[in-house]
């Protein structure tokens, strides 16, 4: 007799081209059958109405800290994924992530964790373990080459590959990131990256990575493709891509579906000239906290956030809808949230990213198929980070979302920024149930992803 059986559900499992209706057996944490048979459990779920697809990944959010008075970590950001019906989270993403990464997923496995979590290896901490250097500045070749053996010790350990946030460390030159990529594709893993700069300067700013990512052999992920080319240069950047794809480059893209972004106040984004380059007046920004909280922004409130608050979360309404639809329609662009909260505080996406794309992109807008929407969330993200995940094949572990089509959708909004989702049903982690109709039932049944 089998663990758990899933009963009379829509089985949507791109990774094997799977859509019909079947039952799913599930035994010791793997799944041990897909079948239209009869199958008898231990414990036993009618998925009447559901769809029942492999648990989501989010390859591109901002993991939960570390809790400094030793009690382990600071769950938040991991409890809005679970109810989101992601299973599996990549962290480490923008050139930030834990200094010891390592140290982290022993942790998560020591203590368990909301959802299975794996890490990138982060550029920023690779230079602030050498010393306190200007990020407007270049580095040394001799710290260049330690940070290379660092990083190479990193992924050895299990990091999935390497994340540049350029745009937070401008002094980055040429000869460091492409050191790294080196270190990175020699371990044929991925290089991912927020460029160096958006909106009418972006397609340089891919092209510099996509030269350096082409000479090193590297496969390169560009992060958050919407708050980079939503702006007007969206079908550009797209096209740009595919023609250096289709001259053999590995490259890829991931998205958010909402048209603001946010940002640290006191990062390099809201540099001198950012109004400008976003044709847009200080009341197109709101802060996540504080005495602003919510409020439109001016000048002055602006100045006194970004010098006295540089680690509040301000998120920018500048994006056009139409151009994150565009890239969410791209085969190569894959769903990510980017996910990041400030002390429980920030952006709707930590929140709502996946149902929104059920409910607004599937359902109501028919931007996407539910089958492909299912793609961008299980075996696209998996394939590219190449981990064993987003699948239901017999033998994978169990990790699987099931969720109503007709009644999922984001409620999470800039106001109640972690409002959880409808529509989610279910969410099983390894095996076990962690989340039943909303309620989560168990934190810590997720495990590193090391690869």
């Amino acid at each position: 007799m089998l663990d758990l059986v899933l009963t009379n559900g829509l089985v949507i499992d791109p990774a094997n081209k799977v859509m019909s209706k079947l039952n799913v057996g599930v035994n010791e944490g793997k799944i041990a059958a897909v079948t239209a048979n009869v199958l008898e459990g231990k414990s036993v779920i009618d998925c009447s109405g559901y769809i029942v697809s492999p648990g989501f990944i989010d390859m591109h959010m901002h993991e939960d800290p570390i809790d400094n008075s030793g009690n382990g970590f600071k769950h938040c950001i991991s409890l809005s994924m679970m109810r989101m019906g992601v299973t599996t989270a990549i962290g480490g993403n923008c050139g930030l992530g834990p200094s010891d990464p390592s140290e982290y997923l022993s942790l998560a496995d020591m203590q368990g964790y909301p959802v299975n979590i794996g890490l990138l290896s982060s550029h920023s901490n690779l230079r602030a373990a050498f010393g306190e250097f200007d990020r407007y500045g270049d580095v040394s070749k001799a710290v260049i080459e330690k940070m290379a053996d660092k990083l190479r010790k990193e992924l050895e350990g299990g990091t999935l590959g390497l994340s540049f946030g350029v745009r937070y460390v401008p002094g980055i030159d040429g000869f460091e990131i492409e050191r790294l990529a080196s270190v990175v594709s020699q371990n044929n893993k991925l290089l991912a990256a927020h460029v160096r700069d958006d909106a009418k300067e972006v397609i340089p700013s891919i092209l510099e990575l996509t030269s350096i990512a082409g000479k090193m052999g590297a496969k390169l992920q560009i992060s958050h493709i919407g708050s980079m080319a939503a702006y007007g240069q969206m079908e550009d950047v797209l096209a740009l891509i595919d023609g250096l794809c289709a001259s053999g480059l590995d490259i890829g893209a991931d998205c958010y579906p909402y048209s603001a972004f946010a940002t640290l106040a006191g990062s390099t984004t809201f540099d001198e000239g950012f109004l400008e380059r976003y044709d847009c007046g200080y009341d197109a920004l709101q802060v996540t906290q504080g005495k602003y909280r919510g409020q439109p922004l001016d000048e002055k409130s602006f100045l006194e956030i970004r010098n006295n608050h540089p680690e509040y979360l301000i998120v920018a309404h500048v994006m056009k809808n139409e151009e994150i639809d565009i890239a969410m329609k791209h085969p190569r662009v894959i769903i990510a949230s980017d996910g990041m909260l400030n002390e429980g505080n920030g952006h709707p996406r930590a929140a709502g990213t996946f149902p929104r794309i059920l409910g607004k992109y599937v359902r109501e807008q028919g931007t996407l198929s539910l089958y492909n929407a299912i793609q961008k969330m299980t075996v696209f993200p998996a394939a590219r980070l190449g981990i064993a995940k987003g699948d239901l094949s017999v033998g994978s572990d169990a990790d699987i979302t099931i969720f109503d089509p007709d009644s999922v959708v984001d409620t999470a909004d800039f106001g109640e920024p972690l409002k959880a989702p409808a529509g989610i049903r279910y969410v099983i982690i390894n095996g076990e149930i962690a989340l039943e109709n909303g309620e989560i039932l168990r934190s810590d049944l997720g495990r590193s992803i090391r690869a």
